[in-house]
């Protein structure tokens, strides 16, 4: 057995690079996704041509502003209409010259939106600019009845009309302000990071997603390596010396285990240290998770192995094997956000998702070693499925 694992490491001596990319590539993936797709992640991008550019509508941008829920900018009409079309926005929002002349009169104003499809945030949207267009012409006729009312009779000064209007309407602002009856307290337990840390981001998933993606790459190919020996004439050499099957075997399967859970490490380490993700506070659980996840891709490969014929065969079914079930079990994307019962059930059927689960479970929703038991009980029947298969294909090779 230890000349099989000492011929493997000098053939990684002088074949490093492929190996060295699986930590290099998704590490990068890592910074880049996770920096992009997590921002602005929980607004809606809404679009904003404001053709009145009076003090009504200014306020209408700022009270849309005040909710939280909307990404803003102002633009002008030409972007608006591409931004909208290039799905960039499911809406757009245009406010017509009049707007604030139809507040302060007190009739009614209009707003027009521009949507190509019908969908959810449109309906949403509409009945946010309802409420927010009635509060605003409600808070105008209140400052404009209350200064009329002051020049009236209480003689109040041109000069200053401008102050009492902005004072009157800070006031009525502030009386806009809910007051709920009971005051509700609370206290929000995030997930994801270290005691008093960050809560869960893209680089969670990103950094859970892409250990688990190119680590199954770094495993199948180091298992392949028996594929490039059957080419060259090695592995019939191996199997008529004195060395026993069993050791042969081990002894590739030792290895590649080994590479994989390096691979793995690697990345957990700097994804804790770089990302801020929380690896390194639930070390025991996911140490068992990834040494299933592991054993069951090494058995797998070894299946592979014997399954085909070259190793050009594992160079094109691989990746397509791969990346298919990666993209099943959640590691490019959350599995949360996903509403097919189909795609979820077949994210039961490969490894990758048991894998994902019982991470998640403990590095984003906190749980503890409870969480680790199925997932790494059913990576680890896989595993014993796929090693028996592949020994009974290596018997009839």
């Amino acid at each position: 057995m230890l000349p099989i694992i000492y011929g493997r490491l000098l053939n990684l001596k002088r074949n490093w690079m492929p190996y060295a990319l699986m930590v290099v590539l998704p590490l990068m993936l890592m910074f880049v996704f996770g920096a992009v797709i997590g921002e602005e992640v929980s607004k809606v991008a809404l679009p904003i041509v404001d053709l009145d550019k009076s003090g009504p509508s200014a306020e209408l941008v700022e009270e849309l502003k005040s909710l939280g829920a909307y990404n803003i900018k102002l633009t002008n009409m030409e972007d608006l209409r591409k931004t909208v079309m290039e799905n960039g926005a499911e809406a757009g929002l245009i406010i017509p010259r009049g707007f604030g002349e139809a507040i302060i009169k007190g009739d009614t104003p209009r707003l027009d939106l521009f949507v190509t499809r019908e969908t959810q945030t449109g309906y949403s949207l509409h009945g946010v600019l309802l409420v927010a267009v009635q509060r605003l012409a409600y808070s105008t006729a209140i400052v404009e009845g209350t200064v009329e009312f002051l020049e009236r009779h209480a003689a109040l000064d041109q000069g200053n009309r401008g102050k009492m209007e902005e004072r009157i309407r800070s006031l009525v602002a502030e009386e806009w302000e809910e007051r709920l009856p009971v005051k509700v307290a609370g206290r929000t337990i995030k997930t994801g990071g270290r005691e008093g840390g960050v809560p869960f981001n893209m680089y969670t998933q990103t950094s859970i997603g892409f250990t688990i993606f190119f680590s199954m790459f770094t495993i199948i190919f180091a298992v392949g390596e028996i594929l490039e020996e059957k080419r060259t004439g090695v592995w019939g050499r191996i199997n008529v010396s004195p060395v026993s099957r069993f050791k042969v075997l081990t002894g590739n399967l030792i290895c590649a285990f080994v590479m994989g859970m390096i691979n793995m490490t690697v990345l957990m380490l700097i994804g804790d240290l770089a990302l801020g993700v929380n690896w390194l506070g639930h070390i025991g659980g996911v140490l068992v998770i990834l040494t299933a996840f592991s054993f069951c891709m090494t058995s797998f490969g070894l299946l592979l192995s014997f399954g085909i014929k070259t190793s050009q065969q594992l160079q094109v079914i691989a990746p397509v094997v791969l990346v298919s079930s990666a993209m099943l079990g959640g590691c490019c994307w959350p599995l949360e956000i996903v509403t097919s019962k189909a795609m979820l059930v077949a994210a039961k059927l490969v490894p990758a998702g048991w894998a994902m689960q019982g991470l998640k479970d403990m590095i984003v929703y906190n749980r503890g070693l409870e969480a680790v038991y199925l997932p790494a009980a059913v990576l680890l029947l896989m595993g014993i499925v796929f090693l028996g298969t592949a020994v009974q294909l290596g018997e009839q090779a």
